[in-house]
């Protein structure tokens, strides 16, 4: 019993410090912000920039936010020389447990970036406070499936409930019309 109950408290410590491990909760040089400050940044017209890759991106992201891939784009941010590296950038992932923007921020400030932002509560945050985002158009075509699906169940329902219906008033005498016009 006693090691069972070590055991339990050294899995549950484990997963405390595993947790917090993931969570980086700033980076040297730049600021850390909450969405109410990424919304504010938002409205004054800071430059958003999404780390995700191309799916997640397509699923949905910040309104206006520029797509730099960090696995495949984010070193375009560096080869840029024309774009001011005194604008205002905020850099955001899905969450907090995401390490993509915690690097981007990294670098970003790395290749001389003055004013950079860190969302770290990331775009499910932003969706969750109904921010302004872009949903891709195949979200609608989902819909759309999702309510030609619902149609679907609702008449197969219904042509169940007429089965179970002809099997307890017994199957020629619920059917009986129905079959004679069928026949004819």
């Amino acid at each position: 019993m006693r090691l069972k109950t070590s055991l339990m408290s050294l899995v549950l410590l484990l997963a405390v410090f595993s947790t917090q491990a993931e969570q980086i909760e700033s980076i040297k040089g730049a600021n850390t912000i909450d969405a109410f400050q990424a919304l504010n940044l938002f409205e004054k017209g800071a430059t958003f920039i999404d780390v995700r890759d191309q799916f997640e991106y397509q699923l949905g992201h910040i309104r206006s936010a520029v797509h730099l891939d960090l696995k495949r784009d984010f070193n375009d941010l560096y080869l840029i020389e024309t774009l001011d590296k005194d604008i205002p950038i905020v850099i955001y992932c899905n969450s907090a447990h995401c390490y993509r923007s915690a690097v981007a921020t990294f670098l970003a400030v790395a290749w001389g970036y003055e004013n950079v932002h860190y969302f770290k509560d990331g775009y499910f945050t932003w969706l969750a406070l109904d921010l302004p985002v872009v949903m891709d158009q195949s979200q609608d075509h989902i819909a759309k499936g999702d309510e030609a699906d619902s149609q679907w169940r609702a008449q197969m329902k219904d042509a169940l409930a007429e089965v179970q219906l002809a099997k307890n008033q017994g199957f020629e005498q619920a059917t009986g019309p129905t079959i004679r016009s069928l026949a004819q």
